[in-house]
């Protein structure tokens, strides 16, 4: 889940842009662009295991709808840059109330150096949150890597070229999902791209809260890898480990005893293009957190012991069918020590 910012009149704020604009598409001989864009999704998971449910919805029911919806205007004048893109989603994460938020997701200006070089200012997603998940091929992603998302108060500075790509972000007083504070966040990446194997590696370190919040510092590695075995056929390779202090007892409103945990994740998917308009995606996946390992120091009694233990595993198979070039249909089910049976989507672009 991405850190949001909710705002009771965010539709009237895009809407300022005037009526051509909202329903055209501008182009300037110099290259100044204006450009609506959005998607519309419905769908959701289907069959939450309760047993398995430790830290992923806000509640187990047999279906938890995830529709979601974005709207936004993005552009170029001159050099300058901007984006401003709202989301209409669930509060589905451990914490939420699975209602309805309309939030601002990015709204951010920057400048372009050259065909390379960019820089970017304000809500925005920090650098190594664009391809956290490069090695996973699963439409509801899976093995979740943990890093910062989207937070305001950023600079982030990217650079692409023919092969290969890298980026720095900088943070102040970032915040998660749920608003809690965590303290400046450094998130940076560095990757290859060829038409056989591509490889995506990423770092990001925060200072912590200091006792404001439950969170303290944390550092955390992460690398994607994408192979083409043939043309038809691609694996993917995802995989994180994280160090996390975490404040395992409280005075007043003060938090104290941070401890520190350690937390990894891998992904194996696989993604065969049947044709241009079938797409079939299997995964293994192993997760594993010291906070919830009852063999562990670390360990939060306060938290009943999750059924899997220390680590858990499963196994997912679906597909994406794309009727048209901005439409899928998504239908993935899981195995295993999964938090859900299936994920079932279908989501339109423009």
């Amino acid at each position: 889940m991405l850190k949001k910012t909710t705002v009771a009149i965010a539709l009237a704020s895009l809407f300022c842009v005037n009526a051509a604009s909202a329903v055209s598409l501008k182009e300037g001989d110099n290259g100044d662009y204006i450009r609506l864009f959005g998607e519309v999704g419905v769908g959701g998971h289907l069959g939450t295991n309760s047993d398995y449910n430790h830290d992923e919805f806000y509640d187990t029911k047999g279906y938890v709808d995830d529709s979601f919806a974005t709207l936004g205007v993005k552009g170029q004048n001159r050099n300058f840059i901007y984006r401003l893109e709202l989301d209409y989603q669930r509060r589905n994460w451990l914490g939420g109330d699975g209602e309805f938020e309309l939030a601002i997701d990015k709204m951010y200006v920057g400048y372009v150096f050259n065909d390379y070089h960019w820089i970017e200012l304000g809500l925005t997603d920090t650098a190594f949150d664009e391809y956290d998940h490069f090695g996973d091929f699963t439409f509801n992603k899976a093995v979740e890597t943990g890093e910062a998302g989207d937070q305001e108060n950023t600079i982030k500075y990217e650079a692409k070229f023919e092969h290969l790509f890298y980026g720095i972000s900088y943070s102040y007083e970032g915040k998660h999902k749920s608003g809690l504070a965590q303290g400046d966040i450094v998130n940076g990446y560095l990757g290859w791209k060829s038409d056989f194997i591509s490889i995506v590696a990423g770092v990001e370190a925060r200072g912590g809260s200091e006792g404001v919040s439950k969170y303290g510092e944390q550092q955390l590695v992460g690398l994607g890898i994408r192979v083409k075995v043939i043309p038809q056929f691609s694996l993917g390779f995802n995989g994180f480990l994280e160090d996390e202090d975490l404040s395992t007892r409280k005075s007043g409103d003060v938090h104290l005893g941070y401890e520190t945990f350690r937390n990894y994740g891998l992904t194996l998917s696989g993604k065969y293009d049947f044709n241009d308009s079938w797409e079939f995606i299997a995964s293994v996946n192993h997760e594993q957190y010291e906070g919830w390992d009852v063999e562990s120091p670390n360990y939060d009694y306060t938290e009943l012991p999750a059924e899997y233990g220390k680590d858990r595993q499963w196994a997912s198979l679906g597909f994406n069918y794309r009727p048209a070039r901005d439409i899928v249909l998504s239908v993935e089910g899981r195995v295993g020590e999964a938090p859900e049976a299936a994920y079932a989507y279908a989501r339109m672009y423009f």
